[in-house]
């Protein structure tokens, strides 16, 4: 006999969808922040709808894992 399984490309077979992030009430994306000309290094940064970096009291763009 032939024995089936699921895929792991069956969209049925997946867990739901990640949730969106949002900081201060607005969703923000990951991007990839380089700032190693500065000192700061390379890391995913979080963006917001209107394409502007997410920043802490320091200045510094947030992390997206912070968030």
């Amino acid at each position: 006999m032939l024995k089936t399984s699921k895929s792991k490309n069956d969209p049925t077979a997946r867990g739901p969808a990640q949730q969106t992030k949002t900081f201060e009430g607005k969703k923000v994306k990951p991007v990839l922040y380089v700032g190693s000309a500065i000192g700061h290094g390379r890391y995913i940064a979080a963006q917001d709808e209107s394409g502007k970096l997410v920043t802490g009291a320091d200045g510094r763009p947030l992390a997206y894992r912070d968030i």
